[in-house]
């Protein structure tokens, strides 16, 4: 269930995407498994969302 600055948003095709104060979340692809946040920081731009 939504709540805070976390929604449900609707995509151009139809289907919904978890978002954090608008923006849409993705999954990192280096990331295997449940709970992995190597992702984090990448960039400078990839951060992950906790809530």
């Amino acid at each position: 269930m939504p709540k805070g600055k976390f929604s449900v948003i609707k995509r151009k095709d139809g289907t919904s995407q978890w978002a954090y104060n608008g923006k849409p979340l993705y999954l990192w692809a280096g990331d295997k498994k449940p709970g992995e946040t190597s992702g984090d920081g990448v960039g400078g731009v990839w951060h992950i969302a906790v809530e």
